[in-house]
């Protein structure tokens, strides 16, 4: 997640996110608080804004390093399997963000060790979880995007 601009600025960004799956299809989401201090919270899957000079694929990346210590490969031409513009409020800064998303298979077993945290992040992030896709259908924890078992579904059975 890139930290937001300076005070009383709304922010527009492009994001790159992606659906982390491992071999026994669970897909790998970040526990976050919904704002600082709030009590409100969902999951959702790692990756953040795009830096100037960065592809959304190069974001992807990165910020899935950042978050969670895992070093995956996107091929630099990959397109998104899903976009999303969203808006929320963090930190005191309004957000217009448009989410690409993308799919990225792995091993099971791989470990997450955050690598580098915004401040906002230690303040946000509450943990981490692979969710089997059949527990997250059934559950009724906030997610975003809503949609995301469907999509993951989807793109396995398209191959």
């Amino acid at each position: 997640m890139t930290a937001p601009a300076p005070a009383g600025r709304s922010i527009v960004r492009e994001a790159g996110r992606m659906f982390v799956l491992d071999a026994d299809r669970r897909v790998l989401l970040m526990h976050e608080r919904r704002d600082i201090g709030s009590d409100r919270s969902h999951w959702i899957t790692p990756g953040g804004g795009v830096e100037p000079g960065e592809s959304v694929v190069q974001a992807a990346v990165r910020e899935v390093y950042e978050e969670t210590g895992l070093r995956l490969e996107l091929d630099p031409d990959a397109e998104p399997m899903y976009s999303e513009r969203v808006r929320y409020t963090l930190a005191g800064y309004d957000i217009d963000q448009t989410n690409r998303y993308f799919l990225v298979r792995v091993p099971s077993g791989l470990p997450v060790r955050p690598a580098a945290h915004t401040e906002v992040e230690q303040l946000v992030v509450l943990g981490h979880r692979w969710w089997p896709l059949p527990e997250l259908a059934a559950s009724d924890v906030e997610r975003e995007p809503v949609t995301m078992v469907e999509l993951i579904e989807r793109a396995l059975a398209v191959g």
